[in-house]
């Protein structure tokens, strides 16, 4: 891949090339590209192309990847677009980063929760017990919370039930 065109088509938002040049992205032959990947995943305000540079760099496979794409899920900016970024961590061990994919899984959308469930899953490493109690406590948190919400919920069936259609 010609490193320097794809960085040109960036910087010049020519999404189109950016993202033929990023689909030929191959894990042996374009490990020299991450650093590149990585700085206009960072900076880049489009989520279009954050989630072709997330992927890409998924396909290269570099763990120098995992850290710029977990501040990225945690950024505000990111916030509606997580689920690409969260699924271009799946080829990598990220059990040091447990609390942030149990937060996001105890927060994000739909397809957000669904990938960082795959994440969960996948993990077969050892983690830290202090990152392990914390992320054990906000699921018995957040399950509590569903539980009442659920019994709130049954309560006011219940009352809807019993009225009078007029």
């Amino acid at each position: 891949m010609d490193i320097h065109r794809l960085e040109s088509a960036i910087e010049n938002d020519d999404i189109e090339e950016a993202g033929r040049l990023l689909y030929k992205i191959s894990p042996d032959q374009d490990q020299a590209a991450v650093p590149i990947l990585i700085k206009h995943i960072t900076q880049t305000q489009n989520k279009i192309l954050r989630n072709a540079l997330a992927m890409a760099l998924r396909d290269i496979g570099n763990e120098e990847s995992v850290s710029p794409l977990i501040n990225l899920i945690n950024d505000p900016k990111t916030l509606g677009s997580r689920g690409t970024l969260l699924y271009a961590l799946e080829p990598f061990d990220c059990t040091g980063h447990l609390e942030t994919i149990v937060h996001h899984f105890l927060t994000g959308n739909f397809e957000v929760q669904i990938t960082a469930h795959q994440l969960l899953e996948s993990m077969d490493g050892k983690v830290p017990a202090d990152a392990l109690l914390k992320s054990l406590q906000k699921v018995k948190e957040r399950l509590n919370e569903i539980e009442r919400q659920q019994e709130e919920h049954s309560d006011v069936l219940d009352i809807l039930f019993k009225l009078n259609v007029t």
